[in-house]
């Protein structure tokens, strides 16, 4: 979590809408595509919402949305499988989107959209080479995208849900700059950015739901627990069903000491990540090893030791079996845990 929140690909879904609505701002039709083609995603029926906006680009092929919200739609699925298969489609995509944003740029010079078009595309580009280790890279895009969206916000003060992308980079730049040590000094921006984010919860025309789970990753990283459950609960009780938002809430019942219900949720996601078509079984590791870990904490050495067998029964492909490492290290700590304490109880008896 170099530069943003782990929230699942949800961050940055919520830009595009607002793009749209600026061009057509009075017409249903469109609103109801873009709304139902957003909750799809969160949703998780990534196949609904890209016909929803290749539509959009048949519709408005030299306007940058289209592009946008596809591959926002492309890095949410990537991000919720946690395979990065089609990273390149999804770079050509925002390079797309910024060399048409950039283009209406420099004829609308006191339109704040394109500069909103153009960072959001440079953030979600930012945020994947986080997640691929390309760390000049996800630094460089970020400040670009930063820069973007603040100078939309000097062009318009009411541009709230612009708040939100230069409210978390804010934050989670100077939350993790221990982590940067080869970026200059970088200044502490951690009370800016959570006010900024706090504004696009409140005020935001579209982003209630992507800013309150950003929200609750700030929360959950200053161990705000009490605020982070509220904000993932409402969330994911809006949208039961969303995987980003059981992703989000498991790991604040996790980090906040509330196992039952982690186990509970992490034992749910499990059921469900093992009946997803071509399951690479990361997500399956993830559930299994915090599974046992639990049980361990427990006292449970037999059940953490069922559940760890399971973990090491994964046939994984190379590239996940690199990305793997720390977990299966940790299993085998763990293993070694349970091995010992369940002899000592056969030993006492």
């Amino acid at each position: 979590m170099p530069l943003f929140s782990r929230s699942k690909g949800l961050f940055f879904l919520i830009c595009a809408c607002q793009m749209l609505f600026a061009q057509t701002p009075d017409d249903p039709a469109i609103a109801r595509q873009i709304k139902d083609g957003m909750e799809k995603t969160i949703l998780n029926d990534f196949a609904g919402a890209k016909l929803a906006f290749q539509q959009l680009i048949e519709e408005f092929p030299d306007q940058p949305y289209g592009y946008f919200y596809l591959g926002a739609t492309m890095q949410a699925e990537m991000l919720d499988l946690e395979d990065f298969s089609e990273i390149d489609s999804f770079k050509t995509l925002m390079k797309t989107t910024i060399d048409l944003a950039g283009a209406k740029q420099e004829i609308h010079k006191d339109d704040p959209w394109p500069l909103f078009a153009e960072g959001c595309a440079h953030l979600y580009h930012s945020f994947m080479d986080s997640k691929t280790g390309k760390m000049w890279g996800a630094y460089r895009n970020a400040v670009k995208g930063t820069n973007r969206l603040v100078k939309a916000i000097e062009l318009d003060s009411t541009f709230y849900d612009a708040y939100l992308g230069v409210g978390s980079y804010r934050y989670w730049k100077s939350a993790k700059g221990k982590m940067l040590t080869w970026l200059p000094f970088i200044s502490d921006e951690r009370e800016k950015g959570l006010k900024m984010v706090e504004v696009a919860v409140e005020k935001g025309r579209f982003s209630r739901l992507v800013a309150k789970d950003q929200l609750a990753w700030i929360l959950l990283h200053r161990q705000d627990y009490e605020r982070a459950l509220q904000m993932a609960l409402e969330n994911h009780q809006e949208y039961p069903e969303s995987r980003f938002f059981m992703w989000t809430l498991v790991e604040i019942y996790y980090k906040s000491g509330k196992t039952q219900d982690a186990y509970n949720l992490y034992e749910k996601l499990l059921k469900i990540v093992q009946g997803i078509p071509d399951n690479n079984h990361y997500n399956e590791m993830t559930c299994l090893l915090r599974m046992a870990e639990i049980s361990c904490s427990g006292g449970d050495y037999k059940t953490a030791s069922l559940l760890l067998e399971n973990f090491f029964r994964l046939e994984l492909d190379d590239k996940i079996h690199k990305r793997s490492k720390k977990k299966r290290k940790r299993a085998e700590e763990l293993q070694d845990i349970c091995s010992e304490e369940l002899a000592r109880g056969n030993s006492s008896h």
